[in-house]
C-alpha cells in the first residue's frame, strides 16, 4: 500500500508547514525586538504569536481583509490538514 507521500509528493507535510510559519514569526519577532532566544520558548512565542495576529488584524483593516472570514478559511483548512485531529483553532 502506498503513503499519501507517495500518491501526492508534492502536498507539503505539515511540519512543512510549520517551519514556513516559524520563520515568519522568527521574522517579526526579530523585527518588533521580541525574539531574545529561540522560539521555542513557549511563553516567548505565545507572546509573539500574540502579537502578530493583533498586527496582522490591523494589516486587514487597512488593506480591506475580512479577517474573520480569513480566520474561518484558517480553521477549516487548519482541520482538513490534520484530519480533525488538531487540537488549535476548533
Amino acid at each position: 500500500m502506498s503513503s499519501l507521500d507517495d500518491i501526492c509528493p508534492d502536498i507539503p507535510t505539515n511540519d512543512e508547514r510549520a517551519s514556513w510559519a516559524e520563520v515568519g514569526l522568527v521574522a517579526f519577532g526579530q523585527r518588533t525586538g521580541m525574539v531574545r532566544r529561540h522560539l521555542g520558548d513557549k511563553e516567548d512565542s505565545f507572546l509573539i504569536v500574540a502579537d502578530l495576529l493583533c498586527d496582522i488584524a490591523h494589516w486587514c483593516d487597512r488593506n480591506g481583509v475580512d479577517l474573520q472570514s480569513a480566520l474561518r478559511l484558517a480553521s477549516s483548512h487548519y482541520l482538513e490538514e490534520t484530519g480533525g485531529q488538531g487540537t488549535q483553532l476548533k
